[in-house]
């Protein structure tokens, strides 16, 4: 499966946070996956510097956090956030937080 690049946050590819949000939005052009990988400690100031983000192939990505491989293939809108008791991904049923911008 080609997924294309994801958006990262450096707290997770250079600090070696887990993600703790992930989320899917329509891609920003054909290179763009549409995902988006947050460890969910950025502040909103943090969020909105864009040096603080940088894209990554998938396979890049994959290589940091496993777990996600099997949620690359879901469709737009979709979004996943850490289990503080199971350390698991979990799906969030409001899709309202599928628009944070990174």
């Amino acid at each position: 499966m080609k997924v294309g690049y994801i958006l990262v946050s450096n707290e997770i590819m250079v600090d070696g946070k887990p993600i703790g949000f992930l989320y899917r939005e329509p891609p920003d052009n054909s290179l763009d996956s549409g995902w988006r990988a947050l460890s969910g400690d950025e502040s909103h100031e943090y969020a909105e510097e864009a040096n603080n983000f940088a894209l990554y192939n998938a396979s890049t990505v994959v290589n940091v956090a496993r777990e996600i491989i099997p949620l690359l293939g879901l469709s737009a809108p979709v979004a996943f956030e850490r289990d503080a008791t199971t350390g698991n991904l979990v799906a969030v049923e409001d899709d309202e937080d599928v628009s944070h911008d990174a």
